[in-house]
Protein backbone atom coordinates (compact mmCIF):
# COMPACT_ATOMS: atom_id res chain seq x y z
CA UNK A 1 0.00 0.00 0.00
CA UNK A 2 2.99 2.50 0.49
CA UNK A 3 4.25 1.95 -2.87
CA UNK A 4 0.78 2.50 -4.52
CA UNK A 5 0.64 6.22 -2.17
CA UNK A 6 4.13 7.12 -3.64
CA UNK A 7 3.06 6.14 -7.29
CA UNK A 8 0.00 8.26 -7.23
CA UNK A 9 1.74 10.86 -5.14
CA UNK A 10 3.66 10.88 -8.53
CA UNK A 11 1.62 10.96 -10.73
CA UNK A 12 -0.28 13.59 -9.26
CA UNK A 13 2.95 15.76 -9.16
CA UNK A 14 3.40 14.83 -12.84
CA UNK A 15 -0.15 16.04 -13.78
CA UNK A 16 0.97 19.19 -11.89
CA UNK A 17 4.26 19.95 -13.99
CA UNK A 18 1.78 18.88 -17.22
CA UNK A 19 -0.44 22.01 -15.85
CA UNK A 20 2.44 24.10 -15.22
CA UNK A 21 3.79 23.79 -19.04
CA UNK A 22 -0.35 24.01 -20.55
CA UNK A 23 -1.40 27.03 -18.60
CA UNK A 24 -4.67 27.34 -20.60
CA UNK A 25 -6.47 24.41 -19.34
CA UNK A 26 -7.47 26.40 -15.94
CA UNK A 27 -9.70 28.47 -18.43
CA UNK A 28 -12.40 25.15 -18.43
CA UNK A 29 -12.34 25.43 -14.44
CA UNK A 30 -12.97 28.46 -14.39
CA UNK A 31 -15.56 28.38 -17.35
CA UNK A 32 -17.13 25.75 -15.01
CA UNK A 33 -17.02 27.93 -12.03
CA UNK A 34 -18.49 30.81 -14.04
CA UNK A 35 -21.22 28.47 -15.17
CA UNK A 36 -22.52 27.48 -11.62
CA UNK A 37 -22.21 30.72 -10.60
CA UNK A 38 -25.18 31.40 -13.04
CA UNK A 39 -26.95 28.17 -12.48
CA UNK A 40 -26.78 29.03 -9.03
CA UNK A 41 -28.03 32.40 -9.24
CA UNK A 42 -31.00 31.28 -11.39
CA UNK A 43 -32.25 28.62 -9.02
CA UNK A 44 -31.35 30.47 -5.80
CA UNK A 45 -35.48 32.07 -6.16
CA UNK A 46 -37.14 29.44 -6.94
CA UNK A 47 -35.41 27.10 -4.45
CA UNK A 48 -35.19 29.53 -1.52
CA UNK A 49 -39.47 30.42 -2.11
CA UNK A 50 -40.23 26.19 -1.77
CA UNK A 51 -37.50 26.08 0.76
CA UNK A 52 -35.43 23.90 -1.01
CA UNK A 53 -32.22 25.88 0.73
CA UNK A 54 -33.05 23.64 4.15
CA UNK A 55 -32.21 20.05 3.43
CA UNK A 56 -34.45 18.96 5.81
CA UNK A 57 -37.35 20.14 3.46
CA UNK A 58 -36.90 17.16 1.30
CA UNK A 59 -38.97 15.19 4.06
CA UNK A 60 -41.58 16.21 5.50
CA UNK A 61 -42.50 15.39 9.20
CA UNK A 62 -44.34 12.64 8.87
CA UNK A 63 -41.93 10.88 6.66
CA UNK A 64 -43.33 12.44 3.05
CA UNK A 65 -41.57 13.38 0.24
CA UNK A 66 -41.62 17.38 -0.64
CA UNK A 67 -42.26 16.35 -4.38
CA UNK A 68 -42.10 20.37 -5.45
CA UNK A 69 -38.75 20.82 -3.54
CA UNK A 70 -37.44 17.52 -4.63
CA UNK A 71 -38.26 18.31 -8.49
CA UNK A 72 -36.80 21.79 -8.13
CA UNK A 73 -33.47 20.48 -6.40
CA UNK A 74 -33.47 18.13 -9.33
CA UNK A 75 -33.65 20.52 -12.03
CA UNK A 76 -30.83 22.11 -9.84
CA UNK A 77 -28.78 19.56 -9.71
CA UNK A 78 -29.24 18.54 -13.46
CA UNK A 79 -28.13 22.16 -14.45
CA UNK A 80 -25.07 21.55 -12.06
CA UNK A 81 -23.82 18.80 -13.40
CA UNK A 82 -24.18 19.52 -17.21
CA UNK A 83 -22.10 22.55 -16.63
CA UNK A 84 -19.43 20.60 -14.74
CA UNK A 85 -19.23 17.50 -16.96
CA UNK A 86 -19.53 19.68 -19.96
CA UNK A 87 -16.40 21.64 -18.95
CA UNK A 88 -14.56 18.61 -17.47
CA UNK A 89 -15.55 16.73 -21.22
CA UNK A 90 -13.80 19.92 -22.97
CA UNK A 91 -10.56 19.36 -20.63
CA UNK A 92 -10.21 16.24 -21.21
CA UNK A 93 -10.60 16.81 -25.20
CA UNK A 94 -7.97 19.41 -24.72
CA UNK A 95 -5.72 17.07 -23.04
CA UNK A 96 -5.81 14.40 -25.51
CA UNK A 97 -5.13 17.08 -28.21
CA UNK A 98 -2.14 18.11 -26.40
CA UNK A 99 -1.07 14.34 -26.12
CA UNK A 100 -1.25 13.85 -30.04
CA UNK A 101 1.22 16.77 -30.12
CA UNK A 102 -1.31 19.08 -31.51
CA UNK A 103 -2.20 22.72 -30.05
CA UNK A 104 -4.94 22.50 -27.87
CA UNK A 105 -7.15 25.74 -27.17
CA UNK A 106 -10.05 27.03 -24.74
CA UNK A 107 -12.36 26.67 -28.21
CA UNK A 108 -10.73 23.17 -29.26
CA UNK A 109 -12.04 21.86 -26.00
CA UNK A 110 -15.46 23.37 -26.13
CA UNK A 111 -16.32 22.15 -29.29
CA UNK A 112 -15.08 18.72 -28.53
CA UNK A 113 -17.95 19.13 -25.73
CA UNK A 114 -20.32 20.54 -28.18
CA UNK A 115 -20.09 17.28 -30.55
CA UNK A 116 -20.83 15.03 -27.26
CA UNK A 117 -23.52 17.52 -25.93
CA UNK A 118 -26.40 14.54 -26.30
CA UNK A 119 -24.20 12.14 -24.13
CA UNK A 120 -23.25 15.27 -21.49
CA UNK A 121 -26.92 16.12 -20.80
CA UNK A 122 -27.73 11.87 -20.52
CA UNK A 123 -24.46 11.59 -17.96
CA UNK A 124 -26.14 14.55 -16.17
CA UNK A 125 -29.39 13.58 -15.91
CA UNK A 126 -28.07 9.93 -14.49
CA UNK A 127 -25.61 11.98 -12.13
CA UNK A 128 -28.61 14.55 -10.99
CA UNK A 129 -30.86 11.25 -10.42
CA UNK A 130 -27.90 9.33 -8.16
CA UNK A 131 -27.26 12.85 -6.38
CA UNK A 132 -31.17 13.39 -5.47
CA UNK A 133 -31.25 10.02 -3.72
CA UNK A 134 -28.38 9.71 -2.03
CA UNK A 135 -29.25 13.24 -1.00
CA UNK A 136 -32.66 12.16 -0.04
CA UNK A 137 -31.00 8.73 1.86
CA UNK A 138 -29.19 11.18 4.28
CA UNK A 139 -31.89 13.49 5.14
CA UNK A 140 -34.31 10.93 5.72
CA UNK A 141 -32.68 9.88 8.72
CA UNK A 142 -32.60 13.64 10.11
CA UNK A 143 -36.09 13.72 11.96
CA UNK A 144 -35.67 10.18 13.58
CA UNK A 145 -35.16 10.29 17.04
CA UNK A 146 -33.02 7.18 16.56
CA UNK A 147 -29.34 7.87 16.67
CA UNK A 148 -28.86 4.88 15.36
CA UNK A 149 -30.91 5.42 12.22
CA UNK A 150 -29.39 8.83 11.49
CA UNK A 151 -26.28 7.44 11.66
CA UNK A 152 -27.01 4.39 8.82
CA UNK A 153 -29.16 6.73 6.15
CA UNK A 154 -25.90 8.73 6.36
CA UNK A 155 -23.70 6.33 6.35
CA UNK A 156 -25.98 4.57 3.10
CA UNK A 157 -26.06 8.32 1.24
CA UNK A 158 -22.27 9.11 1.64
CA UNK A 159 -21.83 5.27 0.10
CA UNK A 160 -24.21 5.41 -2.74
CA UNK A 161 -22.73 8.91 -3.65
CA UNK A 162 -19.17 7.61 -3.19
CA UNK A 163 -19.80 4.31 -5.39
CA UNK A 164 -20.88 6.48 -8.32
CA UNK A 165 -17.70 8.56 -8.06
CA UNK A 166 -15.72 5.76 -8.28
CA UNK A 167 -18.11 3.85 -11.05
CA UNK A 168 -17.42 6.95 -13.52
CA UNK A 169 -14.11 7.85 -13.06
CA UNK A 170 -13.03 7.12 -16.22
CA UNK A 171 -16.37 8.22 -18.17
CA UNK A 172 -15.46 11.36 -19.53
CA UNK A 173 -12.27 10.07 -20.94
CA UNK A 174 -14.35 7.47 -22.70
CA UNK A 175 -17.10 9.77 -23.50
CA UNK A 176 -14.62 11.76 -24.92
CA UNK A 177 -12.16 9.17 -26.62
CA UNK A 178 -14.68 6.23 -27.57
CA UNK A 179 -17.69 5.69 -30.11
CA UNK A 180 -20.43 4.37 -27.30
CA UNK A 181 -23.29 5.23 -25.17
CA UNK A 182 -23.30 6.65 -21.92
CA UNK A 183 -24.16 3.60 -20.48
CA UNK A 184 -21.42 1.88 -22.21
CA UNK A 185 -18.92 4.28 -21.01
CA UNK A 186 -20.09 3.51 -17.49
CA UNK A 187 -19.17 -0.05 -18.17
CA UNK A 188 -16.43 0.48 -19.56
CA UNK A 189 -15.42 2.58 -16.84
CA UNK A 190 -15.75 0.51 -14.22
CA UNK A 191 -13.83 -2.04 -15.93
CA UNK A 192 -10.75 0.27 -16.28
CA UNK A 193 -11.25 1.04 -12.72
CA UNK A 194 -11.43 -2.05 -11.16
CA UNK A 195 -7.89 -2.90 -13.38
CA UNK A 196 -6.07 0.81 -12.14
CA UNK A 197 -8.20 1.03 -8.92
CA UNK A 198 -4.96 1.69 -7.02
CA UNK A 199 -3.22 4.59 -8.88
CA UNK A 200 -6.70 6.39 -9.58
CA UNK A 201 -7.99 6.26 -6.57
CA UNK A 202 -4.60 6.69 -4.46
CA UNK A 203 -3.32 9.22 -7.71
CA UNK A 204 -7.25 11.40 -6.91
CA UNK A 205 -6.72 10.75 -3.15
CA UNK A 206 -2.99 12.67 -2.96
CA UNK A 207 -4.48 15.57 -5.15
CA UNK A 208 -6.98 16.06 -3.03
CA UNK A 209 -4.69 15.46 0.23
CA UNK A 210 -2.23 17.96 -1.47
CA UNK A 211 -5.01 20.46 -2.35
CA UNK A 212 -6.34 20.36 1.66
CA UNK A 213 -3.03 20.72 3.19
CA UNK A 214 -2.18 24.33 0.62
CA UNK A 215 -5.96 25.31 2.00
CA UNK A 216 -5.17 24.96 4.93
CA UNK A 217 -2.48 27.17 5.19
CA UNK A 218 -3.84 29.55 2.62
CA UNK A 219 -6.44 29.68 5.73
CA UNK A 220 -3.88 30.09 8.69
CA UNK A 221 -1.77 32.77 7.03
CA UNK A 222 -5.19 34.25 5.43
CA UNK A 223 -6.29 34.26 8.84
CA UNK A 224 -3.54 35.96 10.14
CA UNK A 225 -3.36 38.05 7.07
CA UNK A 226 -7.43 39.52 8.28
CA UNK A 227 -6.69 39.56 11.97
CA UNK A 228 -3.57 42.05 11.09
CA UNK A 229 -5.91 43.79 9.02
CA UNK A 230 -8.99 44.00 11.53
CA UNK A 231 -6.16 45.50 13.97
CA UNK A 232 -5.58 48.50 12.13
CA UNK A 233 -8.95 49.47 12.04
CA UNK A 234 -8.83 49.85 8.12
CA UNK A 235 -11.63 48.97 6.29
CA UNK A 236 -10.23 49.33 2.76
CA UNK A 237 -7.08 47.06 4.22
CA UNK A 238 -9.81 44.30 5.72
CA UNK A 239 -11.36 43.84 2.52
CA UNK A 240 -8.47 43.40 0.77
CA UNK A 241 -7.27 41.17 2.92
CA UNK A 242 -10.34 39.08 2.47
CA UNK A 243 -10.54 39.07 -1.07
CA UNK A 244 -7.08 37.80 -1.12
CA UNK A 245 -7.90 34.81 0.82
CA UNK A 246 -10.86 34.38 -1.42
CA UNK A 247 -9.51 34.80 -4.09
CA UNK A 248 -6.44 31.96 -3.27
CA UNK A 249 -9.13 29.68 -2.14
CA UNK A 250 -10.90 29.74 -5.83
CA UNK A 251 -7.53 29.64 -7.86
CA UNK A 252 -6.84 26.39 -5.83
CA UNK A 253 -9.54 25.12 -6.84
CA UNK A 254 -9.53 25.64 -10.19
CA UNK A 255 -5.62 24.26 -10.22
CA UNK A 256 -7.21 21.41 -8.35
CA UNK A 257 -10.12 20.58 -11.11
CA UNK A 258 -7.93 21.19 -13.61
CA UNK A 259 -4.63 18.35 -12.47
CA UNK A 260 -7.66 16.02 -11.96
CA UNK A 261 -8.22 16.19 -15.36
CA UNK A 262 -4.71 15.88 -16.52
CA UNK A 263 -4.41 13.06 -14.16
CA UNK A 264 -7.41 11.12 -15.67
CA UNK A 265 -6.74 11.60 -19.39
CA UNK A 266 -3.39 10.03 -19.21
CA UNK A 267 -4.35 7.38 -16.56
CA UNK A 268 -6.77 6.53 -19.41
CA UNK A 269 -4.33 6.25 -22.53
CA UNK A 270 -1.92 4.43 -20.39
CA UNK A 271 -4.73 1.32 -19.24
CA UNK A 272 -6.69 1.58 -23.18
CA UNK A 273 -2.67 2.05 -24.85
CA UNK A 274 0.14 0.77 -22.86
CA UNK A 275 1.62 4.18 -23.04
CA UNK A 276 1.03 7.20 -21.01
CA UNK A 277 1.49 9.82 -22.78
CA UNK A 278 3.92 12.75 -22.80
CA UNK A 279 2.91 14.10 -19.00
CA UNK A 280 2.87 11.23 -16.60
CA UNK A 281 5.92 8.75 -17.14
CA UNK A 282 4.77 5.74 -18.88
CA UNK A 283 7.38 3.38 -17.20
CA UNK A 284 6.20 5.22 -13.78
CA UNK A 285 2.39 4.16 -15.04
CA UNK A 286 3.29 0.75 -15.94
CA UNK A 287 5.10 -0.19 -12.39
CA UNK A 288 2.24 1.38 -11.01
CA UNK A 289 -0.16 -0.42 -12.85
CA UNK A 290 2.16 -3.82 -11.93
CA UNK A 291 1.50 -3.63 -8.27
CA UNK A 292 -2.36 -2.90 -8.57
Amino acid sequence: MRKKIANGAQLASQSWHALRQNPQLLMFPVISTIGLIIVSILFFVPLAAIGGSNPENLIGENGSVNFGTVVVLFLYYFATYTVIIFSNVALVGAVFKLMRGEPATVRDGVNIASARLGKILIYALISATVGVLARMIRESGRDSKNVVLMIIAAIIGALLQGAWNLLVFFAIPIIVAEDVSVMDSMRRSLELFKRTWGESFVGSTAIGIASCLVWLAIIVVGGAIIFLAISTGNIVLILGAVLLVVLAIAILSLINGAINGVFQASLYKFATEGEAGPFIDSALAREAFAGA
